[in-house]
């Protein structure tokens, strides 16, 4: 199958975890992405630790089979370098700091003067022409902001995933999409701007919402907000935890009657006193047995029932996670499988290991006709980050 984007030519002069997810998701589609880095180090996530061929592991996978070009913004020859790329681009991605591009002559508004069905994609920490739109912010302060850290935790915990940096590179993937069917139907292109503030949001609508009505928090406080039996994490006999995920009459009966507590069946989703004593008496028939006893017990019985795992634990390599891995090619020769492949029925291999800095900057800057003295301005500071 031809892949999707095939021909589509995006420039990524972004920084850290949205726009590298952003260029995963349309590199595995089959676009072309050049990333335009500054020469002092590259993009920050290069430097992170655990390094493959001196490149960071992360950004090793998010930019498998992209190229790069470095051109210091702001410059005259970096602005040259970006005009040049873009001129023939399709997509264009920054997050630099509100404002900051356009003070330098090379704006969204700017370069889609310059090339009119190109597509812009800012990725700002907050909405543009509201207070606070200049603050700084990280994954952590969007999720605390929009009552999301005080769903998943108990109000101190960090969690250890990036999540809104995450839902925003793939919230800002679907949108280029619809500003590439725009274009078609127009011929002109548009401009993105995905805020990170906003990648939490589809996290908390539901709860929103339920407190807007009511000025209480339904099902996700509940349902499925540990208050119920047969929704909830248990703690084995070996230390290890339990997800049991009985919503339905038919797998919470099917489990009661697996655990010998049919008198139980009734009060799965309540969560009153009745509903807390059924926790109780759940939690202490599990911690008698070690965790992969009662999964393997439920897996018989066809019931929701799940060994909480990490990364680096041994139940992870499941056969479902088959399909969903890639070989990620690593610049030093070897490859990492790892579970990428977040549209498995589109995406396309990488078509080789992430790009030293730099590695492609006369190749492409020579193509588009500009001056050599340009280029040996743009390479001449380069500098491996530490």
């Amino acid at each position: 199958m031809t892949p999707v984007l095939a021909g589509l030519r995006v420039v990524d002069a972004s920084r850290m975890i949205p726009g590298a997810v952003l260029a995963r998701s349309l590199l595995a589609l089959g676009a072309e992405v050049i990333k335009l880095e500054d020469p002092r180090g590259g993009d920050p996530m290069r430097a992170m630790p655990p390094l493959r061929g001196g490149i960071g592991v992360g950004f090793a996978t998010y930019y498998a089979g992209a190229h790069s070009v470095v051109a210091r913004l702001g410059t005259d020859a970096g602005n040259a370098a970006l005009r040049a790329l873009v001129a023939d681009a399709d997509v264009f991605v920054e997050s630099f700091r509100p404002g900051t591009l356009a003070r330098w002559g090379v704006g969204p508004e700017a370069l889609r003067e310059l090339v009119p069905r190109l597509v812009t994609v800012s990725l700002p920490g907050f909405p543009g022409g509201v207070e606070g739109a200049d603050d700084v912010a990280h994954d952590l302060n969007a999720v605390a902001r929009s009552g999301l850290l005080a769903r998943i935790g108990d109000g101190l915990d960090t969690p250890r995933v990036q999540i809104a940096d995450v839902t925003t590179g793939l919230l800002a993937g679907q949108a280029v999409l619809a500003a590439l069917l725009r274009r078609a139907a127009t011929g002109v292109g548009m401009h993105i701007e995905q805020p990170l503030c906003a990648g939490a949001l589809p996290l908390v609508v539901w709860p929103w919402a339920d407190h807007q009505a009511s000025g209480a928090i339904g099902a996700s406080d509940r349902l499925i907000g540990g208050r119920c039996a047969a929704y909830g994490v248990y703690r084995c006999g070996d230390g290890r935890r339990l997800a049991v995920g009985c919503l339905e009459h038919k797998f919470w009966r099917t489990l009661c009657e697996l655990l010998g507590v049919p008198e139980l069946v009734a009060v799965g989703l309540r969560d009153d006193a009745i509903g807390a004593d059924a926790i109780a008496r759940i939690a202490t028939i599990l911690a008698g047995a070690p965790a992969r006893t009662w999964r393997d017990a439920c897996a018989a019985a066809g019931l929701p029932v799940d060994v909480v795992v990490d990364v680096d634990d041994a139940d992870v390599p499941s056969p479902w996670l088959g399909p969903l891995s890639e070989h990620i090619p690593m610049p030093d020769g070897a490859d990492l499988v790892v579970p990428v492949r977040a549209l498995p029925s589109f995406e396309v291999p990488p078509s080789a290991a992430a790009p030293a800095l730099g590695a492609h900057t006369q190749a492409r800057l020579r193509a588009r006709g500009v001056d050599e003295a340009v280029i040996a301005e743009c390479l001449g500071a380069t500098v491996a980050p530490d």
